[in-house]
C-alpha cells in the first residue's frame, strides 16, 4: 500500500514536472513572441514617429510655401487692380484721342468738300461765263449782220455790254425818231464726262465706253500678269456688271485687253478680245469700273460723272432810230433790258 502511493506520487510529480516544464516552455515562448512582437512594434512606432515628424515638417514647410503664395497672390491682385485702372484710362484717352481724331477728319472733310464744292462752282462759273460769251458774241454777230455794222463798230459794241455804259452821239438836222422793241432768245445745252482713275498695281483702267460697248484694261508692265479670277465690276446706278476673267487668261506685257458686251457681235478672239456671256455693260450719269484681284481686293478703279451744262439767255431792247434831225440820237449799250440766265443741271 505504501509503496502502491508512492508509485503514485512520484507518477504525480513526474507528471507535475512534465506539465511545469511544458508550461515554462510555452511561457518563454510566449515571452518571446511577444518579445518579438514589441521589438517589431517598436520599430514600426519608430518609423511611424519618423513618419510623422516628416509629414509635420512638410506641413510646416508647405504651409509657409501657401502664405508667400498668398501674398504674391495679394501683390499680383493689386497689380491687375491697377493694370485694369490704368487699362480703363488709356481705353479712355483712347477714346477721347479718337473722338477729337474723327472730329478733325469730319471737320478736313467739310473743309475738303467745301473747297471742292467752291471749286466746283469756279468751275461751273467759268464754263457759264465762257458759254454766256459765246452767246454774247453769236448774238452780237447776228445783230451786227443785222444791222449792217462794220467789224470796228463790233468790237466797240462788245465792249459796251461789257462796261454796261451809254453812249450819245450827236446828229445834225431835223428827224423823227422811231423806236422798235427787239427781242432776242437763245438756248443752248451741253454735256462732258469727268473721269477719275486710279492704280494701286500692275493692271489699270485704261478706256471705258459712255455707250456701255466695252471696258479696255492695260498691264502697264514689262512682265506677264496671269488673271485667273479677277473681276471688272460695273456700278452703274442701281445695276451692276460683274466679270470674272477665265483661269486661264493672262496679260501680256504692255498689251490692252478690250472686255466687250454680249449684244455687239464682236468676236471672241482671246486674250486681247473678250466677250461677255449673256451680259453687257450697264450706263448711267454716274459710272463706277473697278478692277478685283483673285483675292477680292481693288487694284484699279475708274469713275466717269456726266455734267449737263444748259444755257439759255433772252434779252429785249429798245432799239431808236429815224431820220437825220437836229436831236440827240441815244444809243442803249451794256446789259440790256430783259434777262439773262445760265444753269448748270
Amino acid at each position: 500500500m505504501h509503496q502502491a502511493l508512492q508509485e503514485l506520487r512520484d507518477q504525480y510529480e513526474t507528471q507535475m514536472a512534465n506539465n511545469r516544464q511544458e508550461i515554462e516552455m510555452l511561457y518563454e515562448n510566449k515571452i518571446k513572441n511577444l518579445q518579438t512582437a514589441a521589438n517589431r512594434n517598436s520599430g514600426a512606432a519608430t518609423a511611424a514617429i519618423d513618419e510623422l515628424r516628416q509629414v509635420r515638417t512638410r506641413i510646416d514647410t508647405l504651409s509657409s510655401k501657401i502664405t508667400e503664395l498668398e501674398g504674391q497672390n495679394a501683390v499680383l491682385t493689386n497689380r491687375c487692380r491697377d493694370l485694369e485702372k490704368l487699362l480703363e484710362n488709356e481705353r479712355l484717352r483712347h477714346a477721347e484721342d479718337l473722338d477729337l481724331l474723327e472730329k478733325e477728319l469730319a471737320r478736313m472733310r467739310d473743309e475738303m468738300t467745301h473747297q471742292l464744292q467752291e471749286y466746283q462752282d469756279l468751275m461751273d462759273i467759268k464754263v457759264s461765263l465762257d458759254l454766256e460769251i459765246a452767246t454774247y458774241r453769236k448774238m452780237l454777230e447776228s445783230e451786227e449782220a443785222r444791222l449792217n455794222i462794220s467789224p470796228s463798230g463790233s468790237a466797240e459794241t462788245s465792249r459796251s455790254v461789257r462796261s454796261g455804259s451809254q453812249r450819245r452821239t450827236p446828229v445834225r438836222g431835223g428827224a423823227k425818231r422811231k423806236r422798235t422793241l427787239l427781242e432776242e432768245s437763245q438756248e443752248s445745252t451741253l454735256s462732258d464726262y469727268s473721269v477719275t482713275s486710279s492704280s494701286k498695281g500692275d493692271i489699270e483702267v485704261a478706256e471705258v465706253d459712255a455707250d456701255g460697248k466695252f471696258v479696255k484694261i492695260h498691264n502697264k508692265t514689262n512682265k506677264e500678269v496671269a488673271l485667273s479670277g479677277w473681276q471688272i465690276l460695273r456700278k452703274a446706278g442701281e445695276e451692276e456688271t460683274l466679270y470674272k476673267f477665265h483661269r486661264s487668261i493672262k496679260a501680256d506685257p504692255n498689251a490692252t485687253i478690250t472686255v466687250w458686251s454680249s449684244d455687239l457681235g464682236k468676236e471672241h478672239e482671246p486674250p486681247s478680245n473678250l466677250v461677255m456671256k449673256g451680259q453687257r455693260w450697264f450706263v448711267a450719269d454716274n459710272m463706277t469700273t473697278t478692277i478685283l484681284n483673285s483675292d477680292g481686293v481693288e487694284v484699279a478703279q475708274s469713275e466717269r460723272i456726266r455734267r449737263h451744262l444748259s444755257s439759255s439767255s433772252s434779252r429785249h431792247r429798245e432799239m431808236s432810230g429815224g431820220y437825220m434831225g437836229s436831236e440827240e440820237l441815244h444809243h442803249q449799250q451794256g446789259d440790256p433790258q430783259g434777262e439773262e440766265k445760265c444753269k448748270i443741271m
